[in-house]
Order: structure tokens, then sequence, then C-alpha cells
């Protein structure tokens, strides 16, 4: 009974997904695609054994396009050790990557490489040539029929397909490798996540006007729905949650977002009954909420960025400031996106503008702080990178609402006042206070730049002093 209410929690779970989610779980995995093109290899076998053992085909057919048992054997005996040994060097191309991308670049982004259509079709094609091949040969019978046509034929074209396939894939991880096309990569996957979880899903039901549904927001205590199990939450089903709040008129709290780590016996929501005898089932909505060992992208737009970011600190620790740059004006690119399309209030409504939903929202200067913080820290004594920043920040500034200006240039002060001004040439003094400049003229904020760069130029004061008096010291000892 147990197992079996799995099973149904499982298909209700799986047909609550939406399309986006149904092709990322199953194409996350790498045994889909070769066994896809394993049940092609397998019914291209059964017609082209049927074709030359029963209809005896090769008999009918110009000597040219036909051959003998003994050659046939000999071809397929050949095909299938060079196919065994395209397919094992395949493999060890994939690890090498892998590894590659693991140390170099992030772990997390092992998975994006995985599913690359480029990276599961060239396996399942090798899969499928091998198995074709394979099953030929263990099926070939000289005593049936003396000339074969299709089998021969179809084993040759199927090799010469995983030769392509092979130099096709040899290139595709050289292409992949390079930082621009994985960052590009990487970038529109989470653009896609931007207009499915945020636009798609969400955006319909956000309210327009924050003041319109202040009245109907809760203040006494409400009834809390834990879980049973930790884990990471990794998907919400948003539009069942809120159609299942309007029948049972409810208003919802989500305690976490997508993304968060929850614990056992914690409530992950917290709802409030208009009528309070409505008996409610908490076990509906509890499986509206799903709960995973690792975090996903599908709705979490956080966890992408995320991915940049190592990317970038990697490559600061690495010294290839031109990865580091390239990053940085990828993650500009993605958070101008996240501006333009993005209401950041968490309110959702339904038709009748009945507030159902409170999210657990982040604002414009949430994301600003998860995609530079840690890449400002990291390059807090590099003024290159520095002044890359400054200059992504000021294209920010440009390109996005003034509604989120005032965010940009406090990141600016954050990310200014955190540099460490030990030593600064006049060269890089000039870009980097060109930079500032130009993000408060955009912003509106000249006054306040006049205020932080005398902040700045007291600080850089004091640091050489310190300087200067530690060189001294030492020339006296």
């Amino acid at each position: 009974m147990k197992e079996r209410n799995k099973l149904q929690s499982i298909i209700k779970k799986y047909q609550n997904m939406s399309k986006r989610e149904k092709w990322h779980q199953v194409y996350s995995n790498l045994w889909v695609t070769p066994i896809i093109y394993a049940g092609i290899a397998l019914l291209l076998f059964v017609l082209t054994v049927w074709a030359d053992l029963k209809m005896d085909l090769g008999e009918m057919m110009p000597s040219v396009f036909s051959a003998g048992f003994q050659l046939t054997s000999t071809i397929l005996s050949t095909l299938t050790a060079g196919l065994l040994s395209l397919t094992s060097f395949t493999f060890y191309g994939v690890l090498t990557a892998l590894t590659t991308f693991s140390s170099q670049f992030s772990p997390r982004i092992l998975k994006n490489f995985m599913m690359t259509r480029g990276t599961q079709r060239t396996i399942g094609i090798f899969i499928g040539s091998f198995l074709y091949v394979l099953y030929c040969l263990l099926f070939l019978n000289g005593e049936t029929t003396s000339q074969y046509c299709l089998i021969p034929l179809t084993a040759t074209l199927l090799t010469t397909l995983s030769l392509g396939a092979f130099t096709f894939f040899i290139n595709h991880i050289v292409t992949w490798l390079q930082v621009s096309n994985m960052t590009g990569d990487m970038k529109r996957e989470s653009i896609d996540i931007i207009e499915n979880s945020l636009l798609s899903e969400l955006e319909p039901y956000r309210v327009k006007d924050n003041n319109s549904i202040i009245g109907q927001i809760p203040k006494n205590q409400g009834h809390n729905i834990g879980i049973d199990n930790s884990g990471y939450l990794q998907t919400i089903d948003f539009v069942p949650l809120i159609s299942e709040a309007c029948k049972d008129d409810l208003i919802i709290h989500l305690e976490y977002k997508v993304g968060n780590f929850v614990f056992a016996a914690t409530p992950i929501l917290t709802y409030w009954k208009k009528n309070e005898a409505t008996t409610i089932d908490e076990y509906k909505y509890r499986d509206m909420f799903h709960i995973g060992k690792n975090q996903t992208e599908i709705q979490d737009i956080e966890f992408s960025i995320n991915k940049f970011v190592e990317i970038a600190i990697r490559a600061l620790g690495n010294d290839d400031p031109k990865t580091a740059s390239g990053t940085i004006y990828e993650i500009g690119d993605l958070l101008i996106n996240i501006s333009q399309k993005a209401k950041f209030t968490p309110y959702l409504t339904d038709e009748n503008c009945n507030l159902r939903l409170i999210l657990q929202n982040l604002d414009f200067e949430d994301y600003l702080y998860i995609s530079f913080a840690s890449i400002r820290h990291y390059a807090r004594n590099n003024v290159v990178i520095t002044v890359e920043l400054l200059r992504v920040l000021d294209a920010i500034a440009q390109a996005v609402s003034q509604r989120d200006h005032q965010h940009v240039w406090e990141f600016a002060v954050y990310t200014a006042s955190g540099f460490e001004y030990e030593y600064m040439h006049h060269l890089d003094q000039k870009k980097f206070y060109d930079g500032l400049f130009n993000i408060a003229e955009t912003t509106g904020n000249e006054e306040n730049y006049k205020k932080l760069t005398e902040q700045i130029s007291k600080q850089s004061k004091r640091s050489y002093e310190r300087i200067d008096s530690e060189q001294f010291h030492r020339y006296k000892q």
C-alpha cells in the first residue's frame, strides 16, 4: 500500500510538471537518449533482418548491392570491434571534458554539458550503431541465405554516421570548452528560466499595485504545513497552488523560496482560512512542493547566477582576468533581463484580485548582491577587475528602469568602499573614478559621488601613511 501511494505521488508529480520541467527531468539523465537510439537500432535490426533473411532481398538485388555470407560476416566483425573502440574513446573524451569543467570552472556546470543535444545524440548514435552491428552478427546465418543486401549496407552507413558523429563530438567539446560559448549557453538557459518562472508562470498573477491588497494581508496567527524529509526545494507547482487556494478560499504564505534548503518538520507554508469551518486537505498542498537532494535550475534563477559567479571566482584565482571580465559581462546582461521583465512584488492574486499567495521574493538589489558580492570580495585588490565591474554596473544602470537606479548606485558604493587602496597608480585612479562618476551621473547621484570620493581620499591617505610608516620602521631596523 505504501509503495502504491508512492507511485501515485510520483505520477501525480509528473503530471503537474510544466513542459520545461518534464524535459529537464527526462534529459538531465544521460541514459535516456541512448535508450531511445538503442530502440531505433533494434527496430532497424528487425526490419533489415526480416528483409534479408525472410524476404531474401539479397537474392533479388544486383551483385554490386549484395554480399555473401563470408564477406558480410567479416564486415560485421570488423565494424563491431571498431565501433566498440570508438564508443570507448568517446566516453573517455566525455570524462576528460567533465574533469576539466569540474576543476577549472565549476562542478555545477557538468549537467549543462551532459544535457546538450550534441553530447547526448553523439553517445546515442554510437551505442545504437554498435548494438545494431552486434545484433546482426549474432543472428547472421549462412544456412538461411547466401546473399545479404540491407544488413551490410545499413551497417556500413551507420558506421559512416558514427565517424561523422565522432568528428562532430570532438568539435563540440572544443567549442563548448571555450568560456564565451559555455557562458553564452548558460545565459540562454537562465533567460529561459526567467521567461518560464518569472513571466509565464507567476507574472499573470502578480499584483500591479501593492497598496490595493494591503488590507488583505493577514495579521493573525495562521495554520502551518510542514514536510517529512529535508532537502532542497527544487520546484513549486504555483498555478495548481493558486487554483486550490481559490477553491478553499485561502491566503498562503510561503516560508521558503525555490532553492532554499528545507529542514524536516519545519513549516513550509502558512495559510489563513476565510471560513474557519472549512476542512483543508493539507496533503494536497504538501504534494505541490518538490524536495530533492540537489538544487536544480528549473525555477531557481539564483542557482544559475551562482554558476556564473563560480566561474568568475575560479578565473580570478587562476589569474585569468579575461575569463573573469567576460563572465561579469554575461551576468550584467542577465541582470538587465531580470530588471526589464520582472515585477518585484511578492503578492499573487486570483482573477478577482483576491490575495492568494505571498512569496519569499527577491528584489533587484538582492540579485545584484547574489551576482557581484562574491566577485567584488575576491577582486578587492584587483583594480582591473574592479574597474570592469564598475563599467558593467554603469551599463546596467543605463539599461534598467529608473526604479532600480538607486540599487545600482548603492552597490557601486559598496564595491568602491570595499576596495583596498594600498597602492593605485594615477591611471588606475582615473579609470576607477571615471567608472564611479558615470554610474553617479546615470543614477542621479552626483552629490553623493562627491561625498564618496572625499571618503575614499581620506581612506587612501591613511593607507599611504601606514605604508610609509611601516617602510620607515623597516629602514631603521
